[in-house]
């Protein structure tokens, strides 16, 4: 009876009050002892003369009082109409607003059908009897995979005889998408519209979805007040119907391969890479015997099995694999080799609802070695005696089996012309100084993820370092040099100390290892400090290093990894971050000048290959991305070619994209970037770079995985999204039911503000109306 309130207990308590100016009145009117005097005839005969006005008076008073309880009573009730009042001037035509979650999730077979293959059955009937009942529909689809903007196909589409076997087909080709859905965004998308669009038009909204947890739960966008849950009563407010159309069931059972993890900084041809291939169970039971396939190229496929994955845990399965060498004399190429690893579970018996996302996909890029660039500045007239001589040996010695390091070696007078950009690590040994604009170009190649290495010794002049490398703490070198601390007469010696005894350089030394350590003795080294920088970390390990870069990319922060066990405990090996990369200095030099390193054979090549892995840039994280995020590679327009052509999983016609230069790195010349953001399909995208002089191109790969996230099939609670929406009118349809009837035609509209006025009138009136009389009396 009372279905036009919201709050309907309110508009009865305020009858109720209406009661209270006839209470008042009638208390008033007790009998009090009459005592009659002389005067009293004049005043009974005014009153007998204008009693018929004082009632009416009284009347009109007493009802301006009763409306004014039952208003504040109708008030708090919020009364509503059926009609928006701004519908008066719209015509009859419906827009029919499609919200289709199309996420990957919508592809878990919980059922006969998956949620998005129902959903396509439920649009094609529901669009056919519309098309038969409706000649002024509209229809707009927006996809959560999409959310931005209305499927081009059906944005605002008259639904006629013409239309309606595209529409019919369209939705019949309805699949999820390897891309994660964003249903936030679409229902912003959506209300923005509703905003913008002053057409006459009633709107009425279905979202078709899933019911995922994921979807629903803290999906608020930056800079947005509001979740899934909050824009969608809001939408409801606005809308002539607002329906949610569940299409899920119950199920969470899902197995995913969430990563591949290599364990070195860089794939190297003849060399054993090893991977971690990690796997997820989502669901609510453990999981056995799960098969894991790894699958190079076209080489056979090797699996290897986990046992079992606890419920809500994950399993590792660990490869080793050899990329072969080419063999083609090129030590700069890399050659580009796809791996594919996936689960080979019955999926049936396994209870793996979603088979989408086992598969994963890594772009091996395989090189010849780690590029060193070792930079002489005390070469030796002896040969066999020089730093870089040993170091040389050390990284990459004569043998059948590679190292998996290349080693060039330059002097002095080479350093300044040689191209930073080719080489990963640059190893500079005892050089006398180094220039302005070699340090600027040494600071920038560092930032960007290289890995500098600075051997002090006698050669090394303290002034320029101090003034030019230094900088007072704000340049390359970590520390300022501050003299020469030791024995000359070599009679005397100081140890290595590991500070952090598990960094990568020293970690070999644990335990027994440490008396390897122990007999390389050091008789001289450079006295430094360490300047207290405000935003240092100590990071207790290099883990934990590398997680600050990743935060703040652009902190210097120092620390000492080795100390000598001298009295004062001078550092030996500090590090610092910069940008991306990191500087090394060890105070004392590698050959036989200053210690007897490089005669501790094993101690000296341990050493060394740990230092230069340590520093080298990861270069397994290339290439691989999230399905929809951009591909993004530099193209050297002194090399190759503006234009490229990119190769999308599935095969298909290449297409085309174009490099084009980058405003804030316009310093780097011809050195230009290409953006292809065609990446809405899981798998292997090659990218070719045509060479400007012709030949042979020049392959990357790039492999889009999907996101995770969508592997969580854990279902909303139904009740707490009706609870979170209040009284908004969002209607929820259960999987099953028919949707051809919900056509709502009608939007809610509250009239407190009208009923706000009517009151703040009735108050007004009553004050100035009682004013009035009393001061006539």
């Amino acid at each position: 009876m009372l279905n036009f309130l919201v709050n309907p207990g309110l508009f009865i308590a305020g009858l109720i009050a209406i009661a209270s100016p006839v209470i008042i009145h009638l208390l008033n009117r007790r009998r009090f002892k009459r005592v009659d005097w002389a005067a009293m005839d004049f005043l009974i005969e005014a009153q007998r003369l204008n009693r018929r006005r004082v009632k009416l008076e009284e009347f009109i008073l007493l009802l301006l009082r009763c409306l004014a309880m039952g208003f504040i009573g109708l008030l708090l009730a919020r009364p509503f109409l059926d009609v928006n009042p701004e519908s008066f001037f719209k015509s009859g035509a419906i827009e029919r607003v499609i919200i289709i979650d199309d996420s990957l999730s919508m592809a878990a077979q919980t059922g006969e059908k998956s949620p998005i293959e129902e959903a396509s059955a439920i649009l094609r009937k529901w669009i056919e009897v519309l098309a038969n009942d409706n000649d002024d529909d509209f229809i707009t689809v927006v996809r959560t995979t999409d959310p931005d903007r209305p499927a081009p196909w059906a944005n605002g589409l008259p639904l006629t005889e013409a239309s309606v076997g595209g529409l019919l087909e369209q939705f019949d080709k309805l699949e999820a998408q390897d891309s994660a859905g964003n249903l936030n965004a679409a229902l912003l998308h959506v209300e923005q519209s509703f905003k913008d669009d002053k057409a006459s038009l009633h709107r009425v909204v279905y979202l078709l979805t899933d019911l995922r947890r994921r979807d629903w739960e803290g999906s608020a966008e930056a800079g947005s007040d509001a979740g899934v849950v909050a824009t969608l009563g809001r939408i409801s407010e606005a809308a002539a119907g607002c329906y949610v159309v569940d299409l899920g069931t119950a199920g969470e059972e899902n197995l995913v391969v969430e990563q591949i993890v290599p364990l070195d900084k860089a794939i190297i041809a003849d060399v054993p890479a090893e991977f971690e291939v990690i796997v997820r169970n989502r669901g609510m039971r453990d999981a056995s015997d799960v098969q894991v396939r790894f699958v190079a190229g076209d080489t056979l496929p090797v699996e290897v099995g986990i046992d079992r994955i606890a419920a809500g845990a994950t399993g590792v399965a660990a490869f080793t694999y050899t990329f072969a060498d080419t063999d083609d004399g090129d030590v700069e190429d890399v050659r580009p080799v796809p791996v594919e690893v996936s689960l080979e579970n019955d999926l049936e018996s396994s209870g793996d609802l979603l088979k989408e996302d086992n598969v994963r996909y890594f772009p091996a890029r395989v090189v010849r070695g780690i590029r060193v660039l070792l930079v002489d500045g005390d070469p030796s007239g002896n040969y066999g005696q020089s730093e870089t001589f040993y170091l040389k040996n050390a990284l990459a010695p004569d043998g059948p089996s590679p190292s998996g390091v290349a080693v060039t070696v330059v002097d002095d007078s080479e350093f300044d012309d040689v191209e930073l950009s080719e080489f990963e690590v640059i190893v500079v040994a005892n050089l006398y100084r180094v220039t302005e604009g070699r340090a600027e170009a040494l600071e920038n190649w560092v930032r960007d993820g290289g890995g500098l290495v600075f051997l002090l010794g006698d050669q090394a002049d303290q002034d320029v370092y101090n003034e030019i490398l230094h900088k007072d703490g704000e340049g390359l070198l970590p520390v300022r040099l501050s003299g020469i601390e030791g024995d000359e007469k070599e009679e005397a010696w100081a140890l290595l100390s590991p500070d952090l005894a598990n960094h990568p350089v020293f970690r070999f030394f644990d335990g027994d290892n440490r008396q390897l350590l122990d007999a390389v003795k050091v008789f001289r080294w450079w006295r430094c400090e360490i300047p207290e920088l405000e935003d240092a970390e100590d990071a207790e390990d290099a883990e934990d290093a590398e997680d600050a870069v990743k935060r703040e990319p652009a902190r210097k922060t120092s620390r000492v990894i080795a100390s000598f066990d001298d009295k004062g405990r001078a550092p030996a090996v500090v590090e610092k971050r910069l940008g991306e990369g990191r500087v090394l200095v060890l105070t004392t030099p590698l050959d036989n000048d200053w210690s007897n390193f490089p005669e501790n054979g094993a101690t000296f090549l341990i050493t060394s290959q740990e230092m230069i892995r340590y520093m080298a840039r990861n270069r397994t994280k290339e290439g691989v991305i999230s399905v929809s995020q951009p591909i993004t590679q530099k193209v050297d327009l002194r090399e190759f070619s503006q234009k490229v052509e990119i190769i999308t999983p599935g095969g298909g016609e290449p297409q085309s994209a174009e490099a084009r230069p980058v405003e804030e790195n316009a310093e780097n010349g011809p050195v230009w970037t290409v953006n292809f953001d065609g990446t809405g399909q899981r798998g292997i995208y090659e990218l070719k770079l045509m060479r400007a002089a012709g030949g042979d191109s020049q392959s990357m790969l790039f492999a889009a995985n999907i996101d995770t996230g969508e592997s969580d099939l854990t279902r909303a609670s139904e009740d707490a999204i009706r609870s979170d929406l209040g009284d908004a009118r969002v209607e929820f349809v259960p999987r099953g039911q028919s949707v051809i009837e919900l056509k709502g035609a009608t939007a809610r509209s509250e009239i407190w503000k009208v009923i706000l006025y009517i009151l703040t009138a009735l108050l007004a009136i009553e004050l100035l109306f009682g004013w009035w009389i009393g001061a006539r009396r």
